[in-house]
């Protein structure tokens, strides 16, 4: 019984993070375990070692929170809505200790073996899920379909489902490529893969795309030589899932059509998503040129949006209050748009900082991270269409997934042996 108690303290991390993942869908129920890790860290903060801990990780985190908090301060100063900048960026510093805390607790490999072993279920349960959905109209929780997408458990915000599962795949395919049989990993692929055509959503698609491109390139690096047979099968299941997804879902017909019918300009009128974004496009160029240095602060966009709009915006028309039109659907625009040169050198920063301290580490160590640096990649590549990158959903799963990476490069994660000579978790 001891045995056992002490075997569930010691896994709570693992259980805390994977509730994060599985709380998603619900709408902001996943703050909870991130608000949880983040007060854990005042915790662990109590003793020398855990602060000399958190120093280490900081040396990773701190430098990316700043290249995307200091902007958003700053924009907070002038921001067309003055409130809301300044509340989003203080409540902001949670992501950091959230971020550090899970870099301490999920540090030991076999905690993060754990974590991605009940996450790859959970997302493979997801693509199981939305295929019920197509076939009976509901899925297993009796979630009915949404009649303009595929949602599975994403109940009203059905926009989220695709691209999600497919930012996240690569958590379940590094766990099945490392711990599975050959047809284990390519059936998880087709499943995924499946989930997120049916979804609907070309952000999903394209972050899929890029998926099968990343690890058609890893199959010829060396690191993967065991697995180059299963890498190189990835293009041609694509392949086949898209055939028969294409045959088995009237919805996916519907948006490919549409797709090609849009960029060939046979019927431009067809595709009202894409139509849609071109005048956020549009206001958030013109909202850089007119604020420049620090933009119109920190999700100021809805409210600064009717200055820019023409006469006929469809978001004008849309509209059914003040706010119109929430950010621009695009991570370049929005952070131009909201937090200005200011946000865009942050951006850029950021990016050379972690690529510089990725490349730094050791082999095993870079190995450990992919999961999690994949899955960040995803999130933030700069030539799809995004969620609001300044908003809560998108922020804590971007922190979530960097403190995940962290712990990956901090000494001793990779061989498995927590680096920690107080009694803090029993404690807890």
């Amino acid at each position: 019984m001891k045995a056992l108690l002490q075997r569930g303290m010691s896994a709570w991390p693992c259980w805390l993070a994977w509730s994060f993942i599985a709380l998603l869908p619900f709408r902001r129920l996943s703050e909870i375990p991130l608000s949880v890790f983040a007060l854990s860290l005042a915790f662990l903060a109590r003793s020398a070692d855990g602060r000399a801990r958190i120093r280490a990780a900081a040396t990773f985190l701190l430098p990316l929170f700043l290249c995307y908090w200091v902007p958003m301060l700053v924009s907070s100063v002038d921001s067309a809505a003055p409130e809301k900048s300044w509340v989003q960026s203080l409540a902001a510093l949670r992501f950091l200790a959230a971020g550090l805390a899970l870099s301490l607790w999920l540090q030991p490999a076999d905690r993060r073996r754990q974590f991605l072993r009940w996450t790859a279920w959970l997302l493979l349960f997801w693509a199981f899920d939305a295929f019920v959905q197509l076939l009976l109209g509901h899925d297993l929780l009796g979630i009915p379909q949404h009649p303009d997408r595929l949602n599975a458990l994403f109940a009203d915000h059905y926009q989220f489902f695709g691209p999600t599962l497919a930012m996240l795949s690569p958590l379940v395919l590094e766990y099945a490529r490392r711990n599975w049989p050959v047809w284990a990993f390519e059936s998880a692929f087709a499943l995924l893969l499946g989930a997120v055509l049916i979804a609907g959503m070309r952000a999903g698609w394209l972050a899929m795309g890029l998926i099968c491109l990343v690890y058609l390139i890893l199959a010829f690096s060396s690191g993967y030589r065991s697995h180059r047979r299963a890498l190189i099968t990835i293009p041609a299941i694509a392949v086949i899932v898209l055939l028969v997804s294409t045959l088995s879902s009237p919805l996916l017909q519907e948006r490919i059509d549409v797709t090609r019918a849009f960029t060939t300009g046979e019927d431009r009128s067809l595709d009202l998503s894409a139509l849609e974004r071109a005048p956020l496009f549009r206001a958030a160029i013109l909202m850089y040129r007119d604020h420049p240095v620090n933009g119109v602060g920190v999700r100021g966009f809805p409210h600064a949006y009717s200055e820019y709009a023409e006469p006929d915006d469809v978001h004008v028309a849309k509209a059914e209050g003040p706010l119109i039109g929430s950010h621009a659907h695009n991570i370049v625009l929005e952070v131009a748009a909201d937090t200005g040169s200011l946000g865009l050198l942050g951006l850029l920063l950021a990016t050379i900082f972690a690529t510089r301290f990725q490349r730094r580490q050791a082999a095993h160590q870079r190995l450990e991270a992919l999961p999690f640096v994949l899955a960040v990649v995803l999130i933030v590549f700069p030539f799809n269409s995004h969620f609001a990158i300044y908003g809560t959903y998108t922020s804590s799963l971007i922190w979530f997934l960097l403190g995940l990476w962290s712990a990956s490069l901090q000494p001793g994660a990779a061989a498995g042996v927590p680096v920690r000579s107080s009694n803090e978790e029993s404690r807890l």
